[in-house]
């Protein structure tokens, strides 16, 4: 697979399912494909795609989901975290899409905190039948915590170790966040210095995160959703980065600020496109406390994403879509 790969444009960050939160909230977007997201590979020059679930919404209770809230369901469609969701990808990928092998390089997700031991026995089932990639991990979307990996989910760790998967986590920097900020992420990293990690949305563009994690040779940093991330800077909402911590770039132009993160970090930096998010119309809960909802209105498209990377010299076009993300995705 590593020679097949060489030279082709890679994506490294993609969803394919549904998310019955944004479903039943009338959000957008709510669901993907995996031909969907061949259709837009082909029409924009797209080879491959990481691609991992979209959500754990089958283990949650759907009346409390609909309000935004994660509570386990008294009768779960799914009796942990992701077990329905990350085999329906599999299945997806290797089974109900055959023609478009070597095209899809599927992570599984995980909730690091709930469920721990299920989620172990249905991986170990999975990668009997199917090849697995990685690990995916949206705290903000389990609402858990990823210090999780650090306790319940260090199993997590293990497997991960075992096998050489990289690690491919949300990661924020908005303060009230206690899920997946990046402060949090960096506590695991510092502990796991054998893993490998990426560390998605441009880590909210904040200056000094990004130095610390181009200083380490295990952790890298994707672009997903970078037309509406820079969006997010342009209006100072605090899912970015304050104007005092944000990396130096125009940011009235998203081609502009990619220009500039691969400047200054070529090593680090990895594009990817968040298919479907890099739109995103939702109400989503960012932490624990009262005033934790916050609503977005976001919206953006693939061609957005891939026009900010064809803008790049040529070089530095291969160096983040494919180089980088051959090292993050097969390289200790």
């Amino acid at each position: 697979m590593k020679n097949f790969l060489r030279g082709k444009i890679i994506d490294i960050h993609s969803h394919a399912g549904i998310s019955i939160k944004a479903y039943m909230n009338m959000e957008y977007p709510y669901a993907t494909t995996i031909e969907g997201i061949a259709f837009r590979q082909q029409v924009y020059g797209v080879d491959v795609n990481v691609v991992f679930p979209y959500s754990p919404d089958l283990f949650f209770d759907p009346v409390y989901l609909k309000k935004g809230i994660c509570r386990i369901s008294k009768n779960p469609v799914s009796s942990a975290p992701y077990l329905i969701e990350n085999e329906l990808l599999l299945k997806e990928v290797y089974e109900f899409c055959p023609e478009y092998e070597g095209r899809f390089l599927p992570f599984i997700s995980v909730d690091p905190v709930r469920c721990v031991k299920k989620q172990v026995k249905n991986i170990l089932e999975l990668e009997k039948k199917y090849k697995i990639y990685g690990i995916k991990i949206v705290p903000v979307v389990c609402q858990s915590s990823i210090l999780g990996l650090l306790d319940e989910g260090k199993q997590f760790i293990e497997i991960a170790k075992e096998r050489n998967w990289p690690f491919l986590i949300h990661t924020t920097v908005h303060p009230v966040e206690n899920f997946s900020h990046a402060k949090l992420v960096f506590r695991v990293i510092d502990k796991n210095p054998d893993i490998k990690f990426c560390l998605a949305h441009c880590i909210g563009f904040d200056k000094n995160y990004l130095q610390a994690a181009d200083q380490l040779e295990n952790v890298w940093v994707d672009t997903s959703a970078l037309k509406i991330q820079v969006q997010l800077a342009k209006e100072n909402n605090p899912v970015a980065a304050s104007p005092e911590q944000r990396f130096d770039a125009d940011y009235n132009d998203h081609k502009k600020v990619l220009e500039a993160l691969v400047e200054s970090f070529p090593d680090t930096i990895i594009w990817g496109t968040d298919t479907p998010a890099y739109s995103y119309i939702a109400k989503r809960k960012q932490g624990t406390g009262k005033n934790s909802f916050v609503d977005l209105w976001l919206k953006g498209t693939y061609k957005d994403e891939v026009e900010a990377l064809m803008h790049l010299p040529e070089q530095k076009r291969i160096k983040i879509s494919n180089t980088n993300s051959m090292e993050f995705l097969f390289n200790r």
